[in-house]
């Protein structure tokens, strides 16, 4: 398989778990913004998967990349993840914004993930039209990860105001 076919296939997928991830969160945030903010990152990531798919298509690649949803079975899917809900409480008060904490931070990180991919794959290919795509997709993703650092370091300021400076120094 084609070098970019791999790439478009891998960022195809990112895209969708992206979507998915926004999706499954988009009604356990509680804060009316930050629940407003993912509906559009759904729709966002379903526009980039299909930006991804139209150029997959384009470059005459015939084998289907392969999408596979980060939600095995929803019948499963755990409804307040553990590891959500210690961090959700440090507040102590469950409808404070804080409770989207652990939620935002994960965003962060998909986002950072995303971005880092874009940027290594623009060292390993040499076609200039798919080094401009993926220079496209980076500086996409790098708007969303800033976007979520942003956030993210509002709320721990905003309510951890006493320790803010160890976690983001100056």
């Amino acid at each position: 398989m084609d070098k970019v076919q791999r790439i478009l296939n891998f960022a195809m997928r990112m895209e969708k778990d992206a979507a998915d991830f926004y999706s499954y969160y988009m009604d356990k945030v509680s804060s009316p913004a930050t629940r407003e903010l993912f509906h559009e990152l759904v729709e966002t990531e379903k526009q980039h998967y299909g930006f991804l798919k139209n150029k997959y298509d384009e470059l005459g690649f015939s084998e289907p990349p392969l999408v596979i949803s980060w939600v095995v079975d929803s019948n499963f899917a755990a409804k307040d993840p553990h590891i959500l809900s210690i961090n959700s409480e440090v507040a102590g008060d469950p409808d404070v914004e804080v409770s989207d904490l652990s939620i935002i931070r994960m965003a962060f990180l998909i986002e950072s993930d995303f971005a880092e991919f874009y940027k290594n794959a623009i060292e390993v290919v040499v076609e200039p039209d798919a080094k401009n795509l993926l220079k496209t997709l980076a500086d996409w993703e790098e708007q969303h990860k800033k976007m979520f650092q942003e956030k993210y370091q509002k709320l721990i300021k905003k309510y951890w105001s006493d320790i803010s400076s160890i976690v983001f120094p100056e």
